[in-house]
């Protein structure tokens, strides 16, 4: 997908106190950081599941925070399930994992 500029990004801060960008279900970690202020994102089961999808967030053109500006690739696993703790951190409850293609 390409031309989010109305799509905000969303975070939510993960257990050890970094962001996490949340889209569609799925969180992913920040992995690089690019030119012009863009930041590319890893799904948080690229290790574990070995999911390859990927989101590239850019500066908004008007106001402050990110937009979407291309997700790419497609999960290979079920949306996660998460909680938020006492103290607001987002949590993965610790379930069993399922791939799908």
């Amino acid at each position: 997908m390409l031309g989010f500029d109305a799509v905000p990004a969303v975070y939510v801060p993960s257990r050890t106190g970094k962001s996490l960008l949340l889209h569609d279900g799925y969180t992913f970690y920040l992995k690089n950081l690019q030119a012009h202020g863009r930041k590319q994102w890893y799904c948080s089961s690229r290790d574990m599941a070995g999911c390859r999808a990927d989101v590239i967030t850019a500066p908004a053109r008007s106001g402050p925070g990110d937009v979407l500006f291309l997700v790419r690739g497609r999960h290979i696993h079920a949306p996660p399930s998460y909680y938020f703790t006492p103290d607001g951190k987002y949590v993965r409850k610790k379930d069993v994992y399922h791939r799908y293609r």
